[in-house]
């Protein structure tokens, strides 16, 4: 193998009496001149001069490679010319949207600025606990610990090129959501205190037991339209005809349903939570039983006239197990139902 290769390497050497015997033919055309005259127009005098075969052909494959160079510099350019006009196009769209998303977040970050004092104003005002404020950080530390957060992620980002950090709108989002967060116990202790006294208002005495009638006798000292001496009302008289449904005030239980001939005629004593019981008096007709559970809004009787009256009328009560007898009309204007 290594003989082979050595002759094929002396039949193609410079020293092999052929090879060089071509070469030198070559080199001897190569430096033939070539005399080029030049006549100018309208000029009697010329000039002229010799160019040997070898430059003709270095100016020649020049003039070649720069003709390709420019060719192939005005097809690439007009494929990127493209490119960058479908980028344009892309970016364009993307920039749009971009800009309205930035826009929406100055929104959010102004409405939840608002959000916030009437949160913290609505704590005030129903004597929030400020222990409960306490626990709320401050805002030094939650931006701090949004743009941790977020740097943190920035390495771990694979498709992000080091050195490159995410959009600032990137960083205000985060650190609305920590603030978001942190605030949510505020949220909390104002929904709960809300909703207890939500509670509380819908299982109190606060529904009127009539939606029409003439209020003909309130609570408080009052000529006795009976007996005509002054005696201390401790109730409402509410006219209207009889058969005008009655409706409860409250949820609760009915503790009472029975008849007296010279009081309240036929009348109902309902119990409601938080020590309230109601009294409907002089009904005409009753619905409900003793030990039956009743609904706010529910009808429970009928406006009439028995026992001591001198015309159809319902006598209402509201009472308290600890302070007793109190005026229901302050109840029913609590503007509640």
């Amino acid at each position: 193998m290594k003989k082979k290769i050595k002759e094929i390497t002396s039949v193609f050497s410079q020293d092999n009496p052929k090879i060089k015997k071509q070469i030198d033919k070559v080199k001897e055309k190569g430096h033939q001149r070539m005399t080029i005259l030049v006549i100018p127009h309208g000029y009697d005098s010329s000039f002229h001069f010799q160019i040997s075969h070898f430059t003709i052909l270095f100016f020649l494959g020049l003039t070649l490679g720069l003709l390709s160079l420019a060719i192939f510099g005005i097809v690439r350019s007009n494929n990127t010319q493209s490119q960058i006009n479908q980028l344009s196009k892309i970016y364009g769209t993307y920039f749009d949207t971009y800009i309205t998303h930035a826009n929406q977040l100055e929104e959010m970050k102004e409405e939840y600025s608002k959000l916030n004092e009437n949160m913290l104003e609505l704590f005030t005002l129903i004597d929030g606990n400020d222990e409960e404020l306490l626990k709320i950080p401050a805002e030094d530390w939650i931006e701090s610990t949004a743009v941790d957060s977020l740097q943190k992620e920035e390495k771990e980002d694979k498709q992000l090129d080091i050195g490159r950090k995410y959009l600032n709108e990137i960083y205000e989002l985060r650190q609305l959501k920590h603030r978001m967060d942190n605030y949510q116990r505020l949220v909390e202790a104002n929904f709960q205190f809300l909703y207890q006294r939500s509670d509380i208002l819908s299982r109190s005495p606060l529904f009127n037991p009539m939606y029409s009638y003439n209020l003909t006798s309130p609570f408080g000292m009052r000529k006795s339209p009976t007996t005509g001496y002054w005696e201390y009302h401790d109730g409402l008289d509410m006219a209207n005809a009889t058969g005008t449904p009655i409706y409860a005030a409250a949820p609760g239980r009915v503790v009472r349903v029975t008849y007296s001939n010279v009081g309240y005629g036929h009348h109902v004593i309902i119990q409601h939570d938080f020590g309230f019981s109601t009294l409907y008096g002089h009904c005409s007709r009753i619905y409900v039983r003793n030990g039956q559970e009743v609904k706010a809004g529910e009808q429970i009787a009928e406006v009439g006239a028995t026992g001591n009256v001198t015309g159809p009328h319902l006598h209402y009560e509201i009472f308290i197990s600890e302070e007793g007898k109190t005026d229901p009309e302050q109840y029913m204007q609590a503007g509640v139902f």
